[in-house]
């Protein structure tokens, strides 16, 4: 029997790109895929695209709660996800795309988000599988990590204990800024272009250092292509140590996830687009002692609806990578 499973903000670009993973899942049926907005349309009128028949629902969340899903993913924007978690069945299986619960302290929350966090003790897992896997097959709440995090904490946490500093340079598709942003209004602000932002305060720099625990300096970019990501980390040495002994560490800590490759070549973004990999490579260290890291992902799938599923899979039950191989 398929497991049942609902979508909340199902228009957005995560929420499609949710849709067209699961349509394909031989295990998951879809049977909730709210849009207040767009409630009675195709999703193909949104995505041209998308082939799919499916049709954007506005169910209420006393009818979402009397159909006892599986599970719900809130593809909401941040902010409104802690809203729907009180409506919903407190037994529910929840994963959240938004940044709602993604810190465990709720005076940083406050700090990043300027209003009070939705929690005094957060207890939901943080959804990086590569790190937090055992534990997200227990969890009945998942908070899936921030794209830039992603690609950011694996790139650094196997040496994280040897970095004295670390300086992240990140670039994304221009996706990651949401359906209603000035550049999917006008695509020829991003053409040819590469746009810095948030330089210095970026709230992925603080979700990213409650695991790596360091001096951490944190610049994204936008750059001109839809989906796609590269972090590059510079990371200060706090003693000598050879780029064969890193790749090996680096192997070891990833020979389980499925979905980290360990490369020495510099990875590409084409090679990890609409996928669920993340390829991290490189390894180069300088005359300084400086190594630089480079991993590339699909800020879409591996940065949100990817990983996403990739937690369902093990919330549910299910093998890790299925419906996310192609």
């Amino acid at each position: 029997m398929k497991k049942r499973v609902g979508i909340i903000g199902a228009s957005g670009y995560t929420g499609q790109e949710l849709l067209t993973v699961l349509a394909n899942h031989p295990s998951v049926e879809v049977e909730v895929l709210n849009s207040r907005r767009f409630a009675g349309k195709k999703a193909s009128s949104l995505y041209k695209d998308y082939a799919g028949d499916e049709v954007y629902t506005g169910f209420s969340y006393p009818e979402i709660n009397s159909l006892k899903l599986d599970l719900i993913f809130l593809a909401l924007p941040h902010g409104l996800s802690m809203d729907a978690v009180k409506e919903l069945d407190e037994n529910t299986r929840i994963i959240d795309l938004s940044a709602d619960y993604r810190f465990k302290n709720p005076d940083e929350y406050k700090k990043i988000y300027g209003k009070a966090a939705p929690y005094k003790e957060n207890t939901w897992v943080y959804g990086l599988p590569e790190l937090f896997k055992e534990e997200i097959k227990k969890a009945k709440r998942v908070a899936n990590p921030g794209c830039y995090a992603t690609g950011s904490t694996l790139a650094v946490y196997p040496i994280r204990e040897m970095a004295e500093r670390v300086i992240m340079d990140c670039k994304s598709g221009w996706s990651g800024a949401g359906r209603n942003s000035v550049y999917a209004e006008d695509t020829s602000l991003i053409k040819d272009n590469l746009i810095a932002y948030n330089i210095s305060k970026h709230r992925h720099k603080y979700e990213i250092n409650q695991f790596l625990k360091t001096k951490l300096s944190f610049t994204p970019h936008v750059f001109d292509t839809f989906q796609g990501m590269m972090c590059t980390a510079h990371i200060v040495l706090n003693h000598d140590v050879s780029r064969e002994e890193i790749i090996k560490l680096y192997e070891d800590f990833y020979k389980d996830a499925p979905f980290t490759r360990v490369k020495e070549s510099i990875p590409a973004v084409r090679d990890t687009q609409k996928t669920n990999f993340c390829d991290i490579g490189g390894f180069e260290i300088d005359e300084t002692g400086q190594l630089v890291v480079v991993a590339t992902l699909d800020n879409l799938w591996k940065g949100a609806s990817g990983q996403a599923v990739q937690n369902m899979n093990l919330m549910l039950g299910l093998a890790e990578t299925e419906g996310l191989l192609a």
